[in-house]
């Protein structure tokens, strides 16, 4: 018997690594008999530079909730193909504010901030790093740094909150109990109190000051130029070591977890990243996750009925240089080439998209 076993699970893994000599993706099951589980699996080449990452947020706003496969579907171009894509990061799904929580970054600019959890980034070469990612704003007046951010695109509720909303917000914006600095192409134009219904212009943002920080806006003046900078801090990967991704580099992202490997060794502890639920740390759940190899193949996957050291395990004997956990239970979903390999149980807020460039020949 295990004679047979052993047999049926090299032709498998055979016929993965043909497959993948002809194309540069691939889809498939793997059982897993030290946790008893199937994973079901997308394995992608990021080695060929046609193929593109890209964060998918449903109608193109910050706080909304869309299917999979319609987020997927919609990234297709006149010069691109769908391979597929995963669900993405936890977001507010009971209260109907659809309010997304882990990091995003997108064409290079850090569009929401979560600082939580774990990131998983994509340079421009495809070159892939997954860590604890912390990161800061520092806001220039006339190029001097004079505020700090506590975050980008996500409203906060606490009295002495500063928030930078840019178009990518795509909502309405609230200064109501606060002052907002509304800025254009890096100038002030207006600063206002407790108005509702506001929005940012293309290449402008709005800075709103919450009611106990509200005497900081005295330091903006009508006419002064407004910049910002996002600071990264990776906990784990030394950022100075030559061969190092480096986050400075990454043009694509999307923040979730708890991370399961980070830089080859085995996380997995939710309590240590922000998590406090027993359904992310330890119940069994579906779940998605997401990795990538030391030959820099990506990795996305779902499982049913695993805890986050089961899962672990899983990207483990996989021999992933990285992995994360994606959101899970209900918003747990896998689409590839046009279906659902696992189908979610609701619409959701975002997701990792994956288009392959088509090649005139």
């Amino acid at each position: 018997m295990k004679k047979i076993v052993l047999i049926t699970f090299m032709i498998v893994c055979i016929s993965v690594i043909q497959i993948c000599a002809f194309s540069p993706y691939v889809s498939y099951n793997q059982h897993f008999k030290s946790v008893n589980k199937t994973a079901k699996i997308v394995l992608i080449d990021m080695n060929n530079k046609t193929i593109k990452p890209k964060v998918a947020r449903a109608h193109e706003k910050i706080a909304s909730a869309d299917s999979l496969k319609h987020m997927t579907d919609i990234k297709k171009t006149a010069t691109n193909r769908v391979i597929g894509g995963i669900n993405g990061t936890y977001f507010s799904a009971y209260d109907g504010s659809n309010l997304p929580y882990g990091t995003f970054i997108e064409d290079g600019k850090v569009v929401h901030i979560g600082n939580y959890g774990s990131v998983m980034g994509f340079t421009a070469d495809n070159k892939m790093i997954i860590d604890n990612l912390n990161i800061t704003i520092d806001g220039y007046i006339n190029d001097d740094m004079q505020f700090y951010a506590w975050g980008l695109n996500h409203p906060r509720t606490e009295k002495d909150a500063i928030v930078i909303y840019t178009d990518k917000y795509n909502d309405p914006i609230s200064s109501k109990n606060a002052k907002a600095v509304i800025v254009e192409d890096g100038v002030v134009k207006h600063i206002v109190e407790n108005q509702d219904n506001l929005w940012a212009s293309k290449n402008g943002c709005i800075i709103v000051f919450n009611q106990e920080v509200k005497y900081l806006v005295e330091r903006f003046k009508v006419g002064d130029t407004i910049s910002y900078k996002c600071n990264f801090e990776s906990k784990n990967i030394n950022q100075n070591i030559e061969g190092n991704v480096k986050w400075e580099e990454v043009t694509c992202a999307i923040g979730a977890g708890p991370s399961l490997i980070i830089d080859g060794k085995i996380t997995a502890n939710g309590s240590q990243e922000g998590f406090w639920e027993s359904k992310i740390n330890t119940s069994r759940a579906q779940r998605s996750f997401i990795g990538y190899t030391y030959e820099n193949k990506l990795v996305m996957g779902t499982v049913s009925n695993a805890n986050l050291k089961e899962l672990a395990q899983i990207c483990k004997e996989m021999n992933l240089k990285g992995a994360m956990c994606m959101d899970g239970g209900a918003s747990s979903s896998l689409y590839y080439q046009g279906n659902y390999i696992t189908s979610p149980g609701r619409n959701i807020n975002n997701a990792l998209v994956f288009t392959e460039d088509i090649v005139n020949k």
